[in-house]
């Protein structure tokens, strides 16, 4: 068969579109090469110098695309989360956040690494701001 090799911007098996081109082609008569990336969450840690969990806190790992039942049942859990995708709902996700103790120790980054990338610390007073697709915020209860 012949070789095609997929290079994406972040872990290519983690919530990203790269598994749909995977699961058309991975019948087909290629060879599929994933090169694994840095996951969004994991790079905005590094970049902005906070850690993702601590000790013994428990990570959820939460698609914003869920349903708001959904994603209150696990920010009521959660020592520490990794909201990704929050581009369509992010002022819902904001006001759940704010009601499970996690909005005060929050950090949305937007387009993380690329040109446009942008950081905001008080989610709040922006909570009414159309998000670029590639949103992600960092939190944990307080």
């Amino acid at each position: 068969g012949k070789n095609v090799a997929f290079l994406t911007l972040g872990d290519p098996m983690f919530f990203s579109t790269y598994i749909y081109v995977f699961r058309l082609l991975e019948h087909e008569d290629v060879d599929i090469v994933t090169v694994p990336g840095v996951p969004a969450f994991a790079a905005i840690g590094s970049q902005i110098g906070r850690p993702i969990v601590e000790g013994n806190d428990v990570l959820a790992i939460i698609p914003g695309t869920a349903d708001k039942e959904r994603l209150e049942e696990i920010m009521a859990v959660a020592g520490s989360a990794v909201i990704m995708k929050v581009y369509h709902n992010s002022a819902e996700i904001i006001d759940l956040l704010r009601r499970n103790h996690m909005a005060k120790d929050a950090v949305l980054v937007s387009r993380a690494g690329l040109d446009g990338e942008r950081i905001i610390y008080d989610l709040e007073a922006h909570a009414d701001e159309k998000l670029n697709y590639l949103s992600t915020i960092l939190t944990r209860r307080s």
